[in-house]
């Protein structure tokens, strides 16, 4: 009897100690599989914070150029940090121009403000092959405005004709504000799970 009882509380111990084990497991799965969702949602949303700056910084700069009858450009331009953008006013009725800018014509309108965050930056994801119209995308070229790196807006309402990137720090995001040169109109448009939609 006490033979039988011994047996029984020695497979209760064997019992307990391997349904922890499984229990360990299930949590470190769970915890890998929530880091890895909490990782996805912080680059969604430091992208789209991204996106709204740079959604504001363009408005205040088409803005400028309608009421204060001038070129304004947005010019983009890499630094240690990354991709940062600044204001310029023209300064000679001839459009903002980094010549210009060197010889301090165009004068700059506030400071350099830098376009990243910890989970998003300017850029294109590796797995993006196209841009939202269809053609060929080049990976290593996020900001296509003109010949130039400068997003201008004029006080008749046009705009250079180009494409700003932005991605997330994991690639799974990305994000395209496209310029059409006729009417200044920015488009933009989300890239998720291999796909371009129009946003908005």
């Amino acid at each position: 009897m006490d033979v039988q009882r011994k047996t029984a509380g020695e497979r209760e111990r064997g019992s307990s100690w391997i349904e922890g084990l499984l229990t360990v497991a299930a949590l470190g799965m769970a915890a890998v599989v929530a880091a890895g969702a909490l990782n996805r949602i912080a680059g969604q949303s430091a992208t789209r914070s991204l996106a709204s700056e740079v959604k504001a910084l363009v408005a205040e700069a088409a803005t400028r150029a309608v009421c204060e009858r001038t070129y304004v450009g947005v010019v983009f331009s890499d630094s240690e940090n990354g991709v940062t953008a600044r204001l310029y006013r023209d300064g000679d009725a001839d459009g903002v121009k980094r010549e210009d800018i060197r010889r301090g014509i165009d004068r700059p309108l506030g400071s350099a403000r830098p376009l990243k965050q910890p989970w998003a930056r300017v850029g294109i994801p590796p797995e993006v092959r196209t841009d939202p119209a269809g053609n060929p995308l080049p990976p290593d070229d996020p900001v296509r405005f003109g010949k130039g790196n400068t997003w201008s807006f004029s006080p008749t309402f046009t705009a250079t004709p180009g494409t700003l990137y932005l991605r997330d720090a994991e690639g799974k995001e990305a994000w395209a504000f496209r310029a059409a040169g006729i009417d200044g109109r920015m488009r933009l448009y989300r890239w998720f799970k291999g796909t371009w939609t129009r946003w908005g």
